[in-house]
């Protein structure tokens, strides 16, 4: 079997990763994990790129809170009485408080904020169909981490319409962490998204909901708004690979959450997940009920009516309108006029070798002549000179194979 040229096999893995991008992407990706952190790991804090990026925080403006016990990566556990929550913390997890810049629930009356976290995974792809089949976008907290894995899911979302939201690097619980640490899960999460498709975040789930002032000011320089959940519209579906929780009572509590949508003086925002298999078993079913009691599902972008979802959307809005336009047409040149002519320096006579293209000497008035033609689209053939010399070396092959007779 003859081989196929390296040019040509070349040019075929190109068209091949041009009609199938996700593929491409996942080999890319393998082969450029080594920049980021180990997944499920808390990122290197001497890394340059960490360092640079807690430099850019003004650790003035952030308060000094003690950090949370915990098993890392674990959620924090609270202390025993509300005296052991600062009163300046207003911590989520531990005391229900929520700033007035959180975004806990839609302002409008049966706006539904779907999201969904931990992912993407391999699961995920299931989900975006039956999103898909009911017309609905939503929003994706993503960890860093499985981006890593399924790049090609994390396009497949973007290109379907929803929106991505981060979920930090490792899913650690953010109050037991350093400050630094902190920086460097938002900021590699941010990172991995940002390379894979081009959107830099800006909205942003804490895991397990655990945030406290100091948490949301340095997520806030990083340029974040800090979204949890509306009380009681947690699906619990996390509980379901624990076995803690049973498909039906994930259910019945959904369906008593729908039951006090009268009692509701705005929309709310809901918390399902789709890292696990029965997780997204169960998103369909609810999805369809909420729908039925008259829900409208949608992204956290439109549920707070923001038409700029991404810290980027400006500047990617300029660069679509940009391409948009079609280019000026520029002015035809006007010719140049001719240089004058100069006299002919006599030229030494050259051995009888068979010349280099570069050494080929020119005049001036080849290159008027190389101008004028190359102005009308035509390729010029050769200088005089050229000509001459292939002219000279035909004779001399000529001559050569009479005399050979």
């Amino acid at each position: 079997m003859r081989p196929i040229p390296i040019v040509s096999m070349t040019l075929v893995m190109a068209i091949a990763s041009i009609l199938m991008p996700g593929p491409a992407l996942a080999e890319m990706s393998k082969k450029q994990q080594a920049q980021y952190p180990e997944k499920d790991e808390l990122p290197d804090l001497n890394h340059p790129l960490v360092k640079k990026w807690v430099a850019e925080i003004d650790w003035s403006k952030v308060p000094k809170l003690p950090k949370a016990k915990a098993k890392i990566p674990d959620c924090p556990d609270c202390p025993k009485g509300k005296k052991g929550v600062p009163k300046d913390a207003c911590w989520w997890t531990c005391d229900g408080c929520v700033a007035p810049d959180d975004i806990e629930v839609c302002p409008r009356e049966k706006a539904w904020g779907l999201t969904y976290d931990d992912g993407p995974s391999e699961d995920t792809p299931r989900l975006l169909k039956k999103l898909h089949q009911a017309n609905v976008t939503s929003t994706f907290f993503v960890v860093g981490s499985r981006v890593l894995e399924y790049p090609e899911t994390l396009l497949q979302q973007v290109k379907e319409g929803h929106h991505i939201g981060l979920h930090t690097w490792s899913h650690a619980g953010m109050t037991s962490l350093t400050n630094e640490q902190i920086v460097a899960e938002i900021k590699w999460a941010e990172k991995v998204v940002f390379d894979v498709t081009g959107l830099r975040t800006k909205y942003w789930r804490p895991p397990y909901g655990d945030v406290d002032n100091r948490v949301r000011e340095i997520a806030r320089q990083l340029g974040y708004k800090t979204v949890i959940w509306t009380k009681e519209w947690d699906s619990n579906d996390w509980q379901i690979p624990d076995k803690t929780i049973t498909n039906k009572e994930v259910f019945r509590n959904f369906k008593w959450a729908l039951s006090t949508i009268p009692k509701l003086k705005g929309g709310v925002i809901t918390l399902e997940h789709d890292l696990f298999t029965q997780t997204v078993n169960v998103a369909g079913p609810l999805l369809d009920m909420g729908m039925k009691k008259g829900l409208e599902p949608m992204d956290i972008a439109r549920c707070v009516n923001d038409p700029e979802p991404y810290q980027n959307s400006a500047l990617l809005s300029q660069k679509k309108e940009a391409a948009k336009k079609p280019a000026a047409v520029k002015p035809a040149a006007k010719p140049a006029a001719a240089p004058a002519a100069k006299p002919l320096t006599p030229q030494a006579q050259t051995p009888l070798v068979t010349p280099k293209a570069a050494s080929v000497p020119k005049t001036d008035d080849d290159e008027a002549e190389n101008e004028t033609i190359a102005a009308k689209g035509i390729k010029k053939s050769g200088t005089a000179s050229q000509l001459a010399w292939s002219a000279t070396c035909l004779a001399i092959v000529a001559v050569s194979a009479l005399l050979s007779l």
